[in-house]
């Protein structure tokens, strides 16, 4: 009888045991989900883009043509779409439902989807980034804040780090000049090779 009241006791705590872990698995996992939550607009290959990635983005773009403001990025990247995409970012947040195909926002959401693969493509190219420019890079007086990672920069701000780097190799390799025509030039080159990419690279969208 002894040993059938200890089995019993025995079962019942492990039973209360298990019960108190399963509960807290949940509220574990509540917590997981509120803080991973995100709006996933549109798919790049295996890359999946979201709300928090234009954030992310806005963030790094700023930090970026703070530090080169003749960057040839920048010329594709007006101050309105900048703006817009951390707006853009907030507002999607907020809707749960499907986006209407007529909504502007849209719109505006094709033209990030062009930027993000291009984003997608420099990953896939050899880009070096010598100490020389990181140095000059993390010490910007005046403009935001990189973050850091394990004493190298931030693997997303890397990546529209190595993006500029990317487009001045290609169409500046003697460097960036002044002259007015000589940029309009490379952009409208920069805009040819960004258009034939979006016809390249596959895609599929969330909203």
């Amino acid at each position: 009888m002894i040993t059938l009241k200890r089995k019993k006791s025995e079962i019942l705590k492990s039973a209360r045991l298990f019960k108190t872990f399963i509960i807290a698995c949940l509220f574990m996992g509540q917590a997981f989900s509120a803080t991973t939550s995100d709006r996933y607009i549109y798919r790049i290959e295996t890359m999946v883009v979201g709300a928090h990635d234009l954030e992310v983005a806005h963030k790094d773009l700023k930090a970026l043509f703070c530090r080169f403001p003749d960057s040839l990025l920048r010329e594709w990247i007006s101050d309105s779409f900048l703006k817009k995409l951390s707006e853009t970012a907030s507002q999607l947040k907020t809707i749960k439902k499907p986006i209407d195909k007529e909504n502007n926002l849209i719109i505006f959401l094709a033209s990030t989807r062009q930027l993000f693969k291009l984003l997608n493509y420099i990953n896939t190219q050899e880009v070096s980034l010598d100490s020389t420019l990181i140095k000059a890079v993390s010490k910007a007086p005046g403009c935001p804040a990189v973050n850091w990672r394990e004493e190298a920069l931030s693997r997303s701000f890397e990546r529209w780090l190595r993006l500029e780097v990317y487009l001045r190799s290609r169409y500046a390799p003697t460097g960036i000049q002044t002259n007015a025509d000589w940029r309009k030039r490379r952009v409208e080159s920069v805009l040819q090779f960004v258009d034939s990419l979006d016809k390249q690279i596959s895609h599929e969208n969330f909203w």
